[in-house]
């Protein structure tokens, strides 16, 4: 449970380490790291799951995860391939599932990255559930730039989001005009009615007269921002 706005009630949502967004990866070009990605979801989702889509049918668990590093350049059972998800204590597996311990040899140009869900068929669902985080590379080239950097250096996560009165996120069933005989039913798109940035909806934040940066990350479903 995770308060998003002082004016709504405390959200669930899925999250690394039970963080909205996940916590920040800042790692070295040339310094690679090992990540064990393990799962403690409920068996149950609580956002409306079309099982007609591939990779959702009655055949899989109705939750399971794996994790995407977004722009990494990764071995390919590092990759987080959407049929390699895997469920709470790696009970069941995908079939491209190889290995829980992923390596990221973090060899290239200093970038801005991001690590989300990746299961076939859920991916919208898991991500707009909260499974999303940041994952920053750092190198020589860039620290010789002079940018700002510690507190000054700070990643803007936005997506967009509906809720409930009672807070909890509201995602639809179906799309309109609904499918027929498909309920739940995939949307093509979806566009949330509140803009949050890292997590919080509508924030802001007191900065003193100096320069910034910001590391701007579109994680929303579907929506454009124009800033």
């Amino acid at each position: 449970m995770q308060k998003l706005h002082r004016d709504l009630p405390s959200t669930r949502i899925w999250g690394y380490n039970g963080l909205f967004p996940g916590p920040t990866f800042h790692v070295f070009r040339g310094q690679p790291i090992r990540v064990l990605w393990r799962s403690a979801l409920p068996e149950k989702h609580f956002l409306p799951i079309d099982t007609t889509v591939h990779g959702a049918d009655h055949g899989a668990p109705e939750v399971r995860t794996v994790v995407h590093l977004h722009g990494g350049v990764t071995p390919d059972t590092s990759d987080g391939y959407p049929e390699a998800w895997f469920t709470p204590g790696f009970q069941q597996v995908g079939r491209y599932f190889t290995n829980a311990v992923y390596e990221y040899p973090n060899d290239q140009a200093a970038t801005n990255l991001w690590y989300h869900d990746h299961a076939m068929g859920i991916t919208r669902l898991n991500i707009y559930a909260g499974l999303a985080g940041m994952y920053i590379l750092h190198d020589e080239e860039e620290l010789s730039l002079g940018l700002p950097d510690g507190e000054f250096d700070i990643p803007l996560v936005l997506q967009d989001r509906s809720f409930r009165a009672d807070g909890s996120l509201y995602y639809p069933a179906e799309p309109s005009p609904p499918v027929e005989g498909v309920d739940p039913s995939v949307l093509p798109d979806f566009f949330g009615k509140m803009n949050l940035v890292n997590g919080k909806v509508w924030p802001f934040i007191e900065v003193e007269p100096r320069k910034y940066r910001f590391r701007i990350l579109n994680g929303a479903n579907a929506r454009f921002y124009g800033l």
